[in-house]
């Protein structure tokens, strides 16, 4: 069993005691590389030295679980873990499992979009692989059955702005800090080749190693010059923020109606759906139905 708990990727540690006496008794090497101090420095450790937001008196005895900031990399720039812990039975003296999850990344994200438009975002790897994807508003610019996490950014871009885009990824973690770019995707799905403003920032766990990339894009734009009218009006709505519902109740035109335009079903409506939808998207209709 110890082997096992050692080679387990997710980081798990094991804290034994009560009230101030509460100290670390075993981690993984997952739990280590993460906030960055070999087991044998965690052994004895009261979780307080590395939690700033750990409670002794009943961090551990009340809810199933806690968010902590973990000050190890700057004070200005703390990491912050979701903590799981659960009692482990039979034992001397009250021991529990903490099981962690670095949440940094998810915070940037949420921290920039509440301080920006924001369409979508995800978090990458340092393989370049997308290993979360969040939409931003109700009306996804991609289709459900367009897969995007777990895929590689080789899917998404041409060699040159591939090129670009790796570049930029690896400068901003060398030097540690957040950046910008535009880059031209492929054909998405088939249909129209994109124009994305990207801004993104490395995360590092505690013991400086890459963990993974940030990434936020806040700006979309078309450029083909013969795509299909429902990716224009995906990418028209993304740009303005403007869920299907939303779309549906300030131009009186039904929800069903706007989901088969979005979807291609309905390849071009009636004269006065167009004006309605082109007016509240600022456009004309034919710059959506030409």
């Amino acid at each position: 069993m110890t082997a096992i708990f050692h080679t387990i990727r997710t980081p798990l540690a094991v804290v034994v005691g009560r009230g101030d006496d509460i100290r670390f008794n075993r981690a993984n090497k997952a739990f280590s590389n993460l906030v960055g101090c070999s087991e044998a420095e965690l052994a004895g450790l009261p979780p307080s030295r590395l939690f700033s937001a750990w409670n002794n008196n009943n961090l551990l005895t009340s809810i199933s679980s806690e968010t902590v900031l973990l000050d190890r990399l700057k004070p200005d720039e703390p990491q912050r873990l979701l903590l799981t812990w659960e009692a482990v039975k039979d034992t001397e003296e009250p021991a529990y499992l903490l099981t962690a999850e670095d949440i940094t990344a998810k915070t940037w994200i949420d921290t920039m979009s509440s301080s920006k438009k924001v369409m979508f975002s995800g978090i990458l790897n340092d393989r370049y692989v997308i290993e979360r994807y969040y939409q931003h508003d109700s009306a996804p610019l991609y289709g459900r059955l367009f897969r995007i996490e777990q895929e590689s950014l080789h899917e998404f871009f041409n060699n040159h702005d591939r090129e670009r885009l790796f570049y930029a990824l690896e400068q901003a973690a060398l030097h540690n800090r957040m950046d910008r770019i535009v880059v031209q995707t492929k054909l998405a799905a088939n249909t129209a080749q994109l124009e994305l403003h990207i801004t993104f920032r490395p995360f590092y766990s505690g013991d400086g190693v890459l963990k993974h990339f940030g990434f936020i894009v806040t700006d979309v734009q078309t450029i083909s010059e013969a795509i299909d009218p429902s990716v224009t009006l995906k990418v028209l709505m993304a740009r303005s923020y403007m869920s299907a519902q939303q779309l549906s109740i300030e131009t009186g035109i039904s929800l069903q109606t706007i989901s088969k335009l979005r979807n291609g079903k309905i390849g071009k409506p009636q004269r006065q759906t167009a004006m309605l939808i082109a007016s509240k998207l600022n456009v004309t209709p034919q710059d959506i139905w030409p």
